[in-house]
């Protein structure tokens, strides 16, 4: 919907300040729901849940969306072929779509070992930490504020700044400090260093994502934009149970240092064979 909304000029920006919503809603919508269980029981909570909802709703409907021109499906462009279109042929088509296109392919593709290798230092930080400094509530507890910290700062700066001219020289800056922030965090043994590693590498998370949503926007047709999304989410929801799939047993053989150094190591190295594509 942001490239419907938006000029393209302010893709990053606007990119930007959605991760820092995102990231504030992360972080206290489980508080939120966690103080209202408190004080009310589940029913109410549900119906706060459904109140909040259609407000939400409300707001939405109050915005004119421009109208986007006709989708193709094989030889038709006709507004019923749109509507006889199944999800399984929107999605097919969408992936068809973007393996045919060089830049498109590649970029997904990065996204979907990037997800897959940020699974180490990033969804098995509290088992790192458990191991590393101690099986404490409280250090979960602060890991997780100072990476949500991270995020929310992250999205601030790519809102105000908006990245460097060229959006893949800002995706590969923030890769490659996504692997140096790996490694580091795998190597140091101060917890103190090792949160300053998480809120930088919060902020290296936020200008991958940003920049990868961008550039979708950006080099996908405006009929084929939802299509390539789908497609991108279908990557994100396969590459992240992949890697839970195969770091966390591995885990319990190979110290979460080794695994964790490794795959920052992979990480720079996949910058490094990415870095030739020049075309964003």
């Amino acid at each position: 919907m942001i490239p419907q909304l938006v000029s393209e000029k302010h893709f990053m920006r606007v990119n930007g300040i959605n991760s820092t919503i995102q990231s504030i809603v992360q972080f206290a919508a489980p508080a939120a729901a966690g103080v209202i269980l408190t004080f009310y029981t589940l029913r109410t909570t549900l119906l706060i849940d459904i109140v909040t909802a259609m407000v939400g709703i409300g707001l939405l409907s109050c915005i004119a969306i421009p109208k986007q021109c006709e989708r193709v499906i094989g030889n038709s462009t006709t507004e019923d072929a749109v509507e006889e279109a199944t999800v399984l042929r929107e999605l097919i088509s969408g992936v068809k779509y973007a393996f045919s296109d060089r830049f498109l392919r590649n970029l997904l593709l990065l996204n979907g070992v990037f997800i897959f290798l940020c699974v180490p230092a990033g969804f098995l930080a509290t088992l790192f930490v458990s191991r590393t400094y101690g099986d404490s509530y409280t250090y979960f507890t602060i890991v997780e504020l100072v990476g949500f910290a991270g995020m929310t700062v992250g999205g601030l700066l790519m809102g105000t700044w908006g990245g460097f001219k060229s959006r893949i020289k800002t995706l590969m800056t923030g890769l490659f400090a996504f692997g140096v922030l790996a490694i580091g965090m795998g190597a140091v043994k101060i917890f103190i260093v090792y949160l300053v590693f998480m809120f930088v590498y919060g902020i290296a998370l936020t200008m991958i994502q940003t920049a990868t949503t961008t550039l979708l926007q950006e080099k996908s047709k405006p009929e084929m934009t939802g299509r390539v999304f789908g497609f991108f989410g279908a990557i994100y929801s396969a590459a992240l149970p992949l890697g839970m799939v195969v770091f966390g047993p591995m885990a319990d053989v190979i110290p979460m240092q080794w695994i964790m150094i490794g795959s920052g190591a992979a990480l720079i190295v996949l910058g490094i064979v990415y870095s030739g594509n020049r075309n964003g």
